[in-house]
């Protein structure tokens, strides 16, 4: 039980929100890109989600992050590509994410699935 209870999409989006950190400092820092091509992370006004972008590079690709009640949602504004992932235990006891065809996901999986076009090109 406490297990599932420590398992919440808050929760789990907080955790991803630190490791999204981590990333885009990792790919700054080891791609050392001009300032305009450096990578950041924007929270959004309402608190519920993050933009990863470029903000200086035109046209300046956008990774949408946000946290809805029941699932973790992703929209890549320049692909047009929108997906999301509920929260929940997997038949081991650890807290994964869950994609509509019961794919599970660990949470660097899900933020290289998120990112990874972005980051490294497509």
């Amino acid at each position: 039980m406490e297990r599932r209870a420590a398992c919440t999409v808050a929760k789990v989006f907080h955790e991803l929100r630190l490791g999204i950190d981590n990333d885009i400092s990792t790919i700054n820092a080891t791609k050392q890109p001009s300032e305009d091509n450096r990578f950041s992370v924007e929270p959004l006004q309402s608190g519920m989600g993050v933009v990863i972008g470029q903000p200086r590079r035109v046209p300046n690709r956008r990774v949408l992050v946000a946290v809805s009640d029941h699932d973790i949602e992703v929209h890549d504004e320049v692909k047009g590509v929108k997906w999301s992932a509920t929260v929940g235990l997997n038949y081991e006891g650890r807290c994964i994410l869950r994609l509509g065809d019961g794919t599970e996901l660990e949470q660097w999986q899900f933020r290289k699935k998120a990112l990874e076009g972005m980051l490294f090109g497509d």
